[in-house]
């Protein structure tokens, strides 16, 4: 079981994760400095979404198995097949951008082949330690990273100007609130959240968890997004391809250490080996329990590399990152949808 404070936890990371890589550059593509605005607006989207979603919830139990009481063994393969293609879809980018960037910012030397084997050894060791292990690292180490986002937006005080930040609708007020409503694809991950209920103690813990992991993580989503564009001018801000890395670059600690980025690459890499080692563990899950399989563990090394050749199909990272943006737009709708649809049938059961 997991205590209501790793649940959190869990949710926290899956949520901002994604800030800490090229997202933020698709969100100011559309709404130019106004990024920070958009996403507030998909902030509290993504809230009432939830909130009306978990309060018809009824019962302590995951979507496939609510599937397969509302509609036997036909609905339940169907809704785990479609659980599973969504939280694939939603993952297999990082496995593609990470090690891109990784071999830009780091190893430029290195092969990408070499990283992304590396990363894939180190995703497929995490979730082996099983739900409770990768929820217990996210509880220990979600504080040290807060401590470091704090001491890193103090540290970029300096370079803010809130010039950069005018006009302050940005590109216009239609750009987002109406084709800006898509980037509430950042919180498509809460669809893990509905999958991981039965570890859950009761589900007003689950209630508690999600409130609190869309808050504080879509509340640090903005505060990281806001940063950037108070120090980067659109259309300068549009231009990086990892904004938030951009930003650690500009910091000079002292002559001894001159820059922030080894602090900032250490917290960047064990948060997305997390989130890589939860979603990989969540997937063998959703097959295991779809397919009523003795076990999820002997299916985290086929979904691992299943996922990781997915990730190298496109023939760059730039495509790659059209195709993803194009998937999610498709996509993160059932991510929220597909939850709603059960929890208002569950309610309607009972």
């Amino acid at each position: 079981m997991l205590r209501k404070k790793e649940l959190t936890s869990i949710i926290i990371n899956a949520i901002h994760t994604k800030m800490l890589l090229t997202y933020p550059r698709s969100v100011i593509l559309n709404s130019g400095n106004a990024a920070w605005i958009q996403l507030l607006y998909n902030f509290a989207v993504a809230l009432v979404i939830f909130f009306v979603t978990i309060t018809a919830y009824r019962g302590k139990r995951g979507l496939i198995e609510l599937a397969d009481i509302l509609g036997g063994k036909a609905l339940r393969i169907v809704t785990g097949v479609l659980i599973a293609v969504i939280l694939t879809l939603n993952f297999v980018s990082i496995i593609r951008i990470f090690p891109e960037t990784v071999k830009i910012v780091l190893l430029q030397d290195a092969r990408l082949e070499l990283i992304t084997a590396i990363f894939v050894i180190a995703i497929i060791i995490g979730a082996y330690a099983g739900i409770e292990s990768i929820a217990r690292v996210h509880y220990l180490f979600l504080p040290i990273a807060g401590v470091m986002l704090f001491v890193f937006l103090i540290m970029l005080l300096p370079y803010y100007d809130m010039d950069n930040i005018m006009p302050i609708f940005g590109n216009g007020a239609k750009s987002i609130f109406l084709s800006g409503f898509n980037s509430i694809s950042l919180f498509s991950d809460m669809l893990l959240l509905y999958v991981l209920v039965p570890y859950a103690q009761n589900l007003d813990e689950v209630k508690q968890s999600g409130t609190k992991g869309i808050l504080i993580g879509g509340g640090v989503s903005v505060i990281i997004i806001l940063a950037y564009c108070l120090t980067h001018p659109y259309p300068v801000s549009g231009e990086f391809m990892v904004p938030v890395y951009q930003m650690a670059r500009m910091i000079h600690l002292s002559s001894f250490f001159s820059r922030f980025e080894p602090f900032f690459q250490f917290v960047w890499t064990i948060l997305i080996l997390l989130y890589s080692s939860l979603y990989v563990y969540v997937i063998s899950c959703v097959w295991q329990t779809t397919f009523r399989l003795k076990y999820e563990k002997p299916l985290i090394i086929p979904i691992a590399l299943i996922c990781c050749e997915i990730a190298m199909l496109p023939e760059s990272v730039i495509n790659g990152i059209e195709i993803q943006h194009k998937i999610s737009i498709s996509a993160y709708p059932l991510s929220f949808a597909v939850p709603l649809v059960y929890a208002l049938l569950s309610g309607r059961r009972n």
